[in-house]
């Protein structure tokens, strides 16, 4: 489905029904900017295409979401999320430190540490004392979900996804007490909230990070609605009537921003970015609108700012944002035309 896009930016034009059935057009965007140690963000010279699926580093089930599909119809607020690693200050390996992601009006710190485990310490049969060992001194830690609480349940040992901390399947550190032995160790998670640093591996603990959340996760799947018998038989393919739009948000919840962003605001990286410890820099200021005559004369309909992603994986230094809106468009008339305004409007 075409769009009239003049903006420099990658976009597509798609429908969906609503939770009224109604069918909508949509309009997404997506920008690739060059991250800067300081300064507004730049568009890049290449820009990146559209993604039509999540992207995932390997198995999805076994590794954690990259990137998230463009085909979203509608996300209520806008999702800042990072990729990379935490980098110790001055580049010397230390057991400890703690980084920081700030933008807008939000902010989330973590604690990082170097490799370590829960030490088991059994007394008599039934009870099993955990002591945290020392953090081995590292000069990096990657902002991965695999490193932080979650994985495998107590009784489980293979594959199967309900076995799994649903908050984070991939997770580590979480204990069976049954199979220990005394002096067995575990690896424990390497990422924590700074103001409640891990005492126990017990306890419905929430896993810290930066990254996106696959949509199977609780914490986006407790929106999906309610699939049942009777939404099979009277609703189908329309979303369930309990269907909640906070589904397509990806973002840890400390860093979902709502409703959106305006697109200017300045943001704050601590300790993420390799020999800068602190690195200050402002969104491009960029606004987008799309205009449509479907035979009642032009319409137009402003996009929102959805999506603030950093990507500083080793090699890559970018920032891409997107953008979103929906509109009626039951019979496909007209040509939507996208644009762009801003101050790197122009040169980009």
């Amino acid at each position: 489905m075409s769009v009239d896009n003049r903006t420099p930016f990658p976009a597509i034009a798609f429908r969906q029904f609503n939770l009224a059935g109604q069918l909508l057009g949509v309009i997404a965007v997506r920008g690739t900017f060059q991250f800067s140690a300081a300064g507004p963000l730049a568009p890049a010279g290449k820009q990146l295409p559209l993604k039509l699926a999540d992207i995932y580093d390997g198995d999805p089930h076994e590794g954690p979401l990259l990137t998230q599909g463009d085909l979203v119809p509608f996300k209520p607020a806008t999702d800042v999320t990072f990729i990379g690693a935490a980098h110790s200050p001055d580049q010397v390996p230390r057991p400890s430190w703690t980084c920081r992601l700030r933008i807008g009006p939000v902010q989330k710190a973590l604690r990082v540490t170097g490799p370590r485990s829960w030490r088991a310490r059994r007394q008599g049969r039934a009870q099993v004392d955990w002591e945290l060992t020392a953090p081995q001194p590292v000069p990096y830690v990657p902002i991965d979900w695999r490193l932080a609480h979650g994985g495998l349940l107590p009784g489980h040992s293979g594959p199967d996804f309900d076995g799994r901390y649903r908050f984070n399947p991939l997770g580590r550190g979480i204990v069976d007490e049954s199979r220990v032995r005394d002096g067995d160790e575990y690896p424990a998670p390497q990422i924590e909230d700074p103001t409640q640093p891990f005492t126990t591996p017990h306890g419905e603990i929430e896993p810290q990070g930066f990254g996106p959340l696959s949509p199977w996760w609780r914490q986006r799947h407790q929106y999906a609605g309610s699939y049942t018998e009777e939404w099979l038989a009277r609703r189908h393919p329309l979303l369930p009537e309990d269907f909640d739009f906070r589904f397509w948000q990806c973002a840890h919840p400390d860093l979902i921003v709502a409703p959106w962003l305006k697109g200017d605001e300045p943001f704050e990286l601590e300790n993420l970015a390799y020999r800068y410890p602190l690195v200050r820099g402002w969104l491009p200021g960029l606004t987008m609108q799309v205009m449509l005559d479907q035979g009642r004369g032009p319409e137009v309909a402003p996009l929102v700012l959805d999506g603030v992603h950093f990507d500083l994986r080793s090699g890559i230094a970018r920032v891409t944002l997107t953008w979103r809106t929906g509109f009626p468009w039951p019979e496909r008339r007209g040509q939507p035309i996208l644009e762009c305004f801003g101050p790197l409007a122009e040169a980009a």
